[in-house]
């Protein structure tokens, strides 16, 4: 079962997310300071660390700068709460080795849905899946594969599903259903290879991909994992690396907010 460790200084706050973990099958430890933390980390060596902004003792962003230079714990992955109200506090958590930087004010269920999607796109360990009503089970397909991974681009935007794949060095198809259309980004060992999208390929049909998902603010996903080899054997229209990507869809994702005065 993993283990989570929740590092908040507000008993009510680490006791809702603490029930909400366990409720999807996870292990649960809180602390409720950073250097507690710290004690508890060497301890037991935590599958994910969950910490709010700051405590008394410390910033969560100086707890996961010490949780990455540690050899023996800089492969945990991290959740950084931010306080979206300051940009100071939003713009140095940015600067952190996180893994996931959630906004402090989302219910509970919605951090549960968001953190467990995204280790199991990346392979981390994860619970079981929650068993599925046998009226409502989808029946398997005989065409072809069938989707490991479904969810909701309202909770987990494009961009975190991509990185997701990408860090965890998978192989496969991401569908993605917008109300624009349906797109698919091919990876193969966590590599961009291909992207299609309203009748453009490649790079441009990536960009146009993100783009209006930013826009319509929601759709849905799925991963299809397919073999290394097949995956190598595809189109090959992205010769960029995802970061590289993501960064400079960004630029235009900004201008485009600053202009409708977001």
């Amino acid at each position: 079962m993993p283990t989570i460790l929740v590092v908040d200084a507000d008993p009510d706050n680490s006791l809702r997310l603490q029930k909400a973990f366990e409720g999807a099958g996870y292990a649960v430890e809180v602390a409720n300071s950073g250097s507690s933390a710290k004690t508890m980390i060497k301890r037991r060596r935590p599958d994910l660390i969950i910490s709010q902004p700051t405590f008394e003792d410390m910033y969560g962003s100086e707890l996961c700068s010490e949780v990455r230079a540690d050899p023996a714990t800089k492969g945990v992955m991290f959740v950084l709460f931010v306080d979206r109200r300051s940009q100071q506090m939003a713009h140095a958590a940015s600067q952190t080795q996180a893994d996931m930087i959630l906004p402090d004010n989302l219910p509970p269920s919605t951090v549960v849905t968001r953190i467990d999607t995204y280790i199991r796109l990346r392979g981390l360990p994860a619970p079981p899946p929650q068993p599925t009503p046998a009226a409502a089970a989808p029946k398997a397909s005989k065409e072809g594969p069938t989707a490991t991974l479904q969810g909701s681009l309202a909770v987990m935007d494009l961009t975190e599903v991509t990185q997701a794949v990408a860090i965890g060095r998978k192989s496969g198809r991401l569908v993605f259903s917008l109300k624009g259309g349906q797109g698919v980004v091919v990876f193969d060992g966590g590599r961009v290879m291909h992207a299609e999208f309203g009748g453009k390929k490649g790079e441009q049909a990536f960009a146009a991909l993100v783009m209006t998902a930013h826009k319509e603010r929601g759709g849905s996903f799925s991963f299809i994992p397919i073999e290394a080899e097949g995956a190598a054997k595809g189109p090959q229209t992205i010769n960029k690396d995802l970061e590289t990507l993501l960064l400079n869809i960004a630029v235009e994702i900004d201008e485009l907010d600053r202009g409708k005065g977001r």
